[in-house]
């Protein structure tokens, strides 16, 4: 079952996919709204959502969090790839990945608002353009900001896309 609004975030350890050290989840988002990307490279509909990540970026004070289910290289080559910046940090949950077996993570890409608590504020799989705008509407909102449109109609991305 997939993590739900108003659930604790679990604990659980990733790598830092610069330096390989272990970072628990809990004090990766602890302080600060964080939104968590999980995703794999191969996937399609994670293809599309990696682009927009970078756009939560808006959202000030927001902590951008890409958990990868891939190895160190293809991770780090994803991200360039997917013009991340560097306040987008990437995380490795390795296999037989624990931590997104922890969040429920049944779709790629899954995304998870948390508040500064680490209470989940949001949540939404796959890629669909309603629900990114949702997701940065609700983070904008936690950080006393104004709405954020990550994927207006006609931009880009397809409004939907199946991974």
């Amino acid at each position: 079952m997939t993590i739900e609004t108003g659930w604790s975030l679990p604990a659980g350890t990733l790598a830092d996919a610069r330096s390989g050290a272990p970072e628990e989840l809990a004090a990766a988002c602890a302080g600060a709204p964080t939104l968590l990307f999980v995703y794999k490279a191969d996937c399609p509909g994670t293809a599309v959502a990696a682009p927009v990540l970078p756009r939560f970026d808006a959202v000030p004070g927001l902590r951008l969090l890409a958990i990868s289910q891939d190895g160190p290289a293809e991770t780090r080559s994803f991200g360039a790839a997917s013009g991340w910046t560097g306040r987008v940090r990437a995380l490795i949950d390795p296999e037989p990945w624990a931590v997104s077996e922890a969040l429920g993570v049944r779709v790629t890409p899954t995304w998870i608002l948390a508040g500064p608590d680490g209470r989940v504020e949001e949540v939404a799989e796959g890629w669909a353009r309603v629900d990114a705008n949702r997701l940065a509407a609700r983070a904008a909102e936690l950080a006393g900001a104004p709405p954020l449109v990550v994927s207006p109609e006609g931009g880009a991305e397809p409004a939907w896309r199946p991974g």
